[in-house]
């Protein structure tokens, strides 16, 4: 029994698809639920940061902020963050606290 070129063409195209997805699932995707706005934050110290709404103590953190400069903090795993700056850098986050109330 012979197969048609079109027939095995789209068989082609499906292997294609396949092999991609396989490829793929792996991947895990960005969510919009690992990532929280941090809005007009402000260099307070030496690797302290603070935002409206929460205070960021940074590792080794050198970024200047620009003008109440709005950021990401994003969500890495269990206890990890980074801040992402509006020019796409990041600085590893040691600890955060969120709150209405700010000791500072």
């Amino acid at each position: 029994m012979a197969i048609s070129a079109t027939a095995d063409s789209g068989t082609m195209r499906i292997l294609s698809v396949l092999a991609l997805s396989a490829l793929f699932a792996g991947a895990t995707p960005t969510k919009t639920s690992d990532y929280y706005k941090l809005s007009s934050i402000e260099r307070i110290g030496t690797n302290l940061y603070q935002s409206a709404k929460a205070i960021v103590e940074t590792r080794a953190c050198r970024h200047q902020p620009i003008d109440d400069e709005d950021t990401l903090l994003k969500y890495l795993g269990p206890e990890k963050y980074e801040i992402v700056w509006e020019d796409r850098s990041t600085c590893e986050i040691q600890r955060v606290t969120l709150g209405d109330k700010l000791p500072i």
